[in-house]
């Protein structure tokens, strides 16, 4: 029987490094798959390891989760390779045959082993990425990042501000713009329908609701996912109404982070409809906007101007968010918790 090894940190796991999983697995009967992680990295090694299980459900290929803190290059110690074939050496199950990397340390891996080494891609011809390059830039190489994990690389932005802002408008316009996804304010939606008129115990089911259709968006999101408002303005209406609050919502509202929000200013007209009933509290309701912004640790870009201009405005800041790396924070234990509805 022929056993197989293939290890990399995985960070994060691309289709290049399905690639080389899939390809070493023809040429062997058991595949070992080690996942290192180091405690410093921004992507967890815990996560990273769930993804693994998740991408790659082949009962032949065995999954581990590397946590010991190795050197990361020779230079960094004298005794470099023998740490590692410790490391390895004590995650298998059984000796090694053949080694596959798609990298140049392949050759003195096998050699310190005892095993052969297969190349595969080692020049990214077929697959010309690198974890480093999708953390850096995760929009302009969103083609190699595997669908079922793309949503923790989405860029959230929101859309905020007081009421008749254009929130909507905009929100549809940026998300035609850049050919992905936008989602409408909740409470809108579940009030309309609503056969009675709001009250306080309306405001739990609108926060989760809202929180709800962010997560499914984002997991078909081209990229980027605009969020007609956010559980923050969820959380100002309820305290100018009822003036009270919700722990739940209160929790997410203060602690969820997202990649940008666009402030949007009240220097257009108010337009009044069934659900607007604050035209006259322009002013006072920017402030609670802003307040609330800051209470939240929240910066964001300010849109003014008539619809064209927010609109113009608008479109060159996404393009800048476009550019930006990973969000280390979408990878937080803390986050992820915090988008579950319990």
């Amino acid at each position: 029987m022929i056993h197989g090894l293939v290890l990399g940190k995985f960070y994060p796991p691309h289709k290049g490094h399905l690639h080389l999983i899939k390809e070493a697995k023809k040429q062997c009967d058991v595949l070992t798959v080690l996942i290192c992680s180091l405690q410093r990295e921004i992507i967890p090694g815990e996560l990273r390891f769930e993804w693994m299980k998740a991408l790659i459900p082949d009962p032949n290929i065995k999954l581990v989760w590397v946590k010991e803190e190795n050197p990361q290059y020779p230079e960094d110690h004298p005794n470099f390779w023998e740490i590692w074939k410790q490391t390895i050496v004590s995650h298998s199950d059984q000796p090694i045959d053949i080694v596959f990397t798609s990298e140049l340390y392949g050759d003195p891996l096998a050699s310190v082993l005892g095993c052969k080494h297969i190349p595969i891609d080692i020049g990214r011809l077929e697959f010309p990425i690198s974890a480093t390059e999708i953390r850096e830039s995760p929009l302009q190489n969103w083609v190699y990042i595997p669908e079922p994990i793309r949503f923790y690389f989405v860029k959230r932005i929101v859309l905020t501000g007081s009421e008749s802002v254009g929130k909507t408008t905009l929100a549809k316009k940026l998300a035609d713009h850049f050919e992905t996804n936008w989602i409408p304010e909740f409470a809108r939606e579940y009030l309309e329908q609503k056969p009675t008129p709001m009250d306080e115990t309306d405001f739990l089911p609108i926060a989760k609701g809202h929180l709800l259709s962010e997560i499914e968006a984002a997991k078909t999101s081209n990229g980027i996912l605009f969020l007609d408002t956010d559980l923050l303005t969820t959380k100002v209406y309820l305290e100018r109404y009822y003036r009270s609050e919700i722990p739940w919502l209160t929790e997410r509202a203060l602690g969820l982070q997202y990649d940008a929000s666009l402030f949007l200013d009240i220097d257009i007209p108010w337009e009044k409809d069934k659900l607007r009933d604050l035209g006259e509290e322009r002013e006072e309701m920017k402030t609670r906007f802003l307040r609330a912004m800051e209470e939240a640790k929240r910066d964001f870009y300010m849109i003014k101007g008539d619809f064209l201009e927010r609109e113009k405005l608008a479109i060159e800041y996404v393009n800048q968010i476009k550019e930006w790396p990973i969000f280390p924070i979408s990878f937080t234990k803390a986050q992820i918790d915090l988008r579950k509805i319990q």
